[in-house]
């Protein structure tokens, strides 16, 4: 028998009453297999959980103004260094390249050791480099300091929006998602409000190095989730850790009783059912049945994070090219970016009614066709209207890419798989596109820029309708369950 033919005997999930094989429970003898997805599933969206949902919000809010301060402090190191254009290009995805180094292997470590962790040890690294990055002497030090503050970031960028699948509701999960998500957008808005308050004008050599050591803050966050976050039980039990599951969870429902002023539901009866060989923690996603649902979400990830980049890194110094001062520029920048906070509200009202499909598809289609005209007008409202149009949309609809993403993986796997997901689509989006748009903007404007743009966005649009699966009212485990069909278009719960 072939070795893949192997893989997929199947095999009869441990009953409640037994334990898992292997090193976890050899003590616990009483021990009894948690059932962590049925018993979440079953629980309403209580004030507890909107607080933890709530710390994850914190944790993009700081970790976004972080990924803003390039494009407001690009203009004045571009000036205190004399940059080059391919020197400004170097600067400008710095920090993306360091995402992208430490976002994949921070995957695997999540999924080994614990998503708090992870969490916790490297918010902590990239708000002390991030805060040490503003007393930098020269250009090498800063892009040094950028590249391995950019490798902590990159540890972070996905937790939150895993936790937020192992913890919500089927039907909050997007709708959660969406609002941590705008978060983010806040602290993208906050970095060039700060600029504009703090850098003057391009000669200033102060207000950038303030603007770093802002940057520090998060450190307090680091603290806040030692104390108050837990682990994912869902993630507990998937690695045998059946006592701390059912600690974790038995925490979860005394509040959720408490809050509801009655007892949960009973849980339905178990049924045990087939289940495949454990995944290789790392061929799997690379293999089928996961091979076509992994590249399906590259795709889609790097196509539509091409807009946020194109807006969030370069918006001040596009405005810059088309004529306007560095404090319109900032004021623009401003304005465009804040518009994706509504975009993101919107997007967490309808994800939960239409799909994940038709608002990626939609939401993404919209976006890049504002890219492509974007480039091609003049007068600050026409520039105005289309990138806020463009924002409105393109930012929008990146929770729903998150959630998407989070919803396609086991959970043995699920940070693996989202972290390549992100680590290849930031690689495209925020790293080999933005290394083009400085050089694409000196020899061909602005037309050329946000054509590409749009253009790379549009071929996401077709492969998520040819090859995405719709994952809409599905519980985690249907979602990401290996061998489910390529088409899901109707949902198996009621929201």
């Amino acid at each position: 028998m072939s070795p893949e033919l192997k893989t997929s005997v199947p095999t009869m999930l441990p009953p409640a009453g037994t334990l898992p094989p292997g090193p976890s429970n050899d003590s616990a003898s009483s021990a009894k297999r948690p059932r962590a997805a049925a018993r979440l599933d079953r629980m309403p969206a209580t004030w507890w959980l909107a607080s933890i949902m709530g710390l994850l919000f914190l944790s993009w809010l700081i970790e976004s103004y972080d990924i803003g301060l390039t494009g407001s402090v690009l203009p004045s190191l571009t000036q205190q260094f004399a940059l080059s254009t391919a020197m400004k290009s170097f600067v400008a995805v710095a920090a993306n390249i360091g995402i992208v180094i430490g976002i994949v292997p921070a995957g695997r470590l999540a999924d080994r050791f614990g998503r708090r962790k992870v969490l916790i040890v490297g918010t902590a690294a990239y708000a002390i480099l991030t805060f040490a990055t503003g007393f930098a002497h020269g250009l090498a030090s800063l892009i040094t300091l950028r590249i391995v503050d950019g490798i902590a970031m990159g540890a972070v960028f996905p937790i939150p929006y895993i936790y937020a699948s192992e913890l919500c509701p089927p039907n909050r999960r997007g709708r959660f998602t969406g609002w941590a998500d705008s978060f983010l957008s806040f602290g993208y808005f906050l970095s060039p409000l700060l600029a504009l308050l703090l850098i003057p004008n391009v000669n200033d050599t102060e207000g950038w190095r303030i603007m770093f050591m802002i940057g520090g803050i998060p450190i307090l966050f680091a603290l806040l989730a030692w104390r108050f976050l837990p682990e994912s039980p869902r993630w507990l039990e998937s690695k045998g850790h059946w006592l701390e599951s059912e600690a974790a969870l038995a925490k979860m429902e005394a509040r959720a009783e408490r809050s509801l002023g009655a007892p949960l539901a009973p849980l339905p009866p178990e049924v045990e059912v087939p289940a495949v060989a454990p995944l290789h923690p790392l061929r799997a996603i690379f293999k089928p049945p996961l091979r076509r649902r992994s590249a399906t979400l590259w795709v889609t990830f790097g196509g539509t994070f091409f807009i946020f980049y194109s807006i969030q890194t370069f918006m001040p110094t596009v405005v810059a090219k088309m004529g306007y001062p560095l404090t319109s520029a900032f004021e623009f920048t401003a304005i465009i970016v804040g518009v994706s906070i509504p975009g993101k509200m919107l997007e967490a009202y309808v994800i939960e009614r239409w799909g994940r499909k038709p608002v990626i598809i939609g939401f993404t289609t919209i976006a890049a066709l504002a890219a492509m005209a974007f480039g091609f007008v003049r007068g600050a409202i026409p520039i105005i209207a289309l990138g806020c149009l463009m924002s409105f949309f393109g930012i929008g609809v990146d929770p729903a890419v998150k959630t998407y993403t989070s919803e396609s993986y086991p959970t043995e796997i699920r940070a693996w798989g989202v972290a390549t997901t992100e680590g290849f689509g930031r690689l495209i989006s925020g790293v080999a596109g933005p290394s083009l748009i400085p050089i694409m903007l000196s020899n061909f404007g602005v037309g050329a820029v946000y054509s590409l743009v749009g253009s790379v966005a549009l071929i996401a649009v077709v492969i998520v309708f040819i090859f995405g699966r719709e994952t809409h009212g599905m519980t985690l485990e249907q979602s990401a369950d290996v061998n489910a069909p390529l088409e899901r278009t109707r949902s198996v719960l009621t929201t």
